[in-house]
């Protein structure tokens, strides 16, 4: 793990650890606990955007795999994003696991489309969030700075795209290869083009990439559901507009900041801003925050134990 890597993860924990101390712990501690039955609620409405996540990567294949092994892929590769502090680490996971239960040798290049699709969509989604909110609640500072961030992400999206059709990873590897020569034993050029050329194919299938973003789109919008279950256990029903403003645009907060681990602090700190713009007061946005936190850990500590479980075995079968 990279020393920059680990001095983004502990500046993320600093910042959420000083929202907290900084925003009347106690009362935040409350509100968490008050959410009662709330909380294994929305722990559970989270499969719902996450099965559609996992249509759209199924949509992607040939010949798809089944979608219950895909959405256990998944599952895994979100907790490994959300809690280990090395940012994208479940992409790896997901291409390698899902590379075991495929033939066509799509899974890497599934992986990098599904990722692409994702953040495309995204834009698409936090496009509609900030229409919504400078339509209810006008312009100033927050809408201009959200803005600024959305097109940040927009122009990453499109250069992440144009770079994978120019041979990003044939590229990626002549010039490891020539700045780290141990590199040269385990970069191999001709993978890397053959990966390339996968990426390249399946953008040709045009019906199914597009099918796949739909269900990618799907996916953003639902994660709102999770928004409006978690506010009102807290005793404050929002419409869902107001659930969709809050969920698209604190997304793009974290996305914005790739650098920091689950976007720590980040992803926190905007909750509060916007929730604050939206009449709900900073607290319940850091609160609304920390409740998803949570299920992140609910959902996430257990399938980090099952990637371990499964590499476990691999490596025992392999020995054997």
């Amino acid at each position: 793990m990279r020393a920059s890597t680990v001095v983004a993860w502990l500046l993320g924990v600093g910042l959420l650890a000083a929202l907290v101390t900084l925003n009347d712990p106690a009362g935040v501690l409350a509100a968490l606990t008050a959410l009662g039955f709330w909380m294994p609620v929305a722990i559970a409405f989270h499969g719902v955007p996450l099965l559609l996540d996992v249509i759209a990567w199924q949509r992607l294949f040939a010949v798809p795999p089944r979608l219950a092994a895909l959405f256990r892929i998944r599952w895994i590769a979100e907790g490994m994003n959300g809690l280990f502090p090395v940012p994208h680490l479940g992409e790896l996971l997901r291409a390698q696991l899902a590379r075991r239960i495929t033939e066509t040798g799509e899974a890497g290049a599934s992986v990098v489309v599904d990722l692409t699709l994702g953040v495309a969509t995204q834009v698409l989604f936090a496009s509609f969030g900030l229409a919504l909110f400078g339509v209810i609640y006008g312009g100033g500072p927050l809408l201009s700075g959200l803005i600024v961030a959305m097109s940040i992400l927009a122009v990453a999206a499109a250069t992440f795209y144009f770079l994978q059709r120019a041979g990003m990873f044939a590229l990626a590897a002549v010039a490891v290869r020539r700045l780290a020569a141990p590199a040269r034993r385990w970069v191999d050029i001709d993978d890397a083009m053959a990966l390339d050329g996968r990426v390249r194919s399946l953008y040709l299938r045009r019906e199914k990439v597009v099918l796949a973003a739909v269900w990618r789109l799907a996916g953003w919008f639902a994660g709102a559901g999770e928004t409006v279950i978690i506010l009102y256990g807290f005793g404050h029903p929002i419409s869902l507009a107001d659930a969709i403003i809050l969920e698209s645009l604190s997304h793009v907060a974290r996305t914005a900041a790739f650098a920091i681990p689950g976007g720590l602090g980040v992803q926190d700190g905007a909750l509060m801003v916007i929730a604050a713009q939206l009449g709900l007061g900073g607290e319940l946005g850091l609160a609304l925050s920390l409740a998803k936190r949570c299920r992140e850990l609910v959902l996430g500590a257990p399938a980090l134990a099952a990637g371990y479980i499964i590499e476990w075995r691999r490596r025992n079968a392999a020995t054997a």
